[in-house]
């Protein structure tokens, strides 16, 4: 188990770099065509268009890095005065869910990526293809839905587990 541990946080780890990466371009696209619009009175002629697509391939990744850190939005009013074997099965339930509508929205995005590329859609300025950033963004939600698949599996297996304000009352 720990050796799998491992490889899906070294995955997670490449995830969360790769949104990194995604949002640092489109912020360097920006920060670029400001500057040449500006101040050199001149064009980038698609930057908006790259910028664009790249954000929801940045947006994608970033809930599959959030996602596996535990960082995604919650809402734990109630959550917090249960008891902790309680929380644990809850905490699982909504992974399962969250898991279930990740792999629909992956299972759309696959089918969307062909379809797109079928129709040999491109950018209006660049003519760059669109299909790929579709790819990229699909990987994203897959890797999103392995990522919750081995919470899942780690939550289902560490349940009985001792935690650390169980561990710290029995001493």
């Amino acid at each position: 188990m720990r050796a799998f541990e491992r490889i899906v946080s070294r995955v997670a780890f490449f995830v969360d770099g790769a949104a990194a990466v995604f949002l640092a371009i489109i912020t360097t696209l920006t920060f670029v065509a400001v500057l040449m619009r500006y101040v050199f009175n001149l064009p980038f002629p698609g930057s908006f268009d790259v910028s664009r697509l790249l954000l929801g391939v940045a947006i994608f990744w970033g809930i599959a890095a959030a996602s596996w850190r535990g960082e995604h939005i919650q809402v734990d009013i109630l959550w917090q005065f249960l008891p902790e074997r309680v929380q644990r099965a809850l905490d699982i339930f909504a992974d399962i869910v969250f898991c279930a509508f990740v792999g629909g929205i992956a299972w759309m995005l696959y089918w969307q990526v062909w379809r797109v590329q079928a129709s040999r859609q491109t950018t209006f300025e660049l003519a760059i293809p669109i299909w790929p950033f579709h790819l990229v963004a699909w990987l994203g939600m897959a890797f999103c839905v392995l990522v919750l698949l081995s919470r899942i599996m780690r939550a289902i297996l560490n349940f009985n587990a001792p935690t650390q304000t169980t561990a710290a009352a029995d001493q």
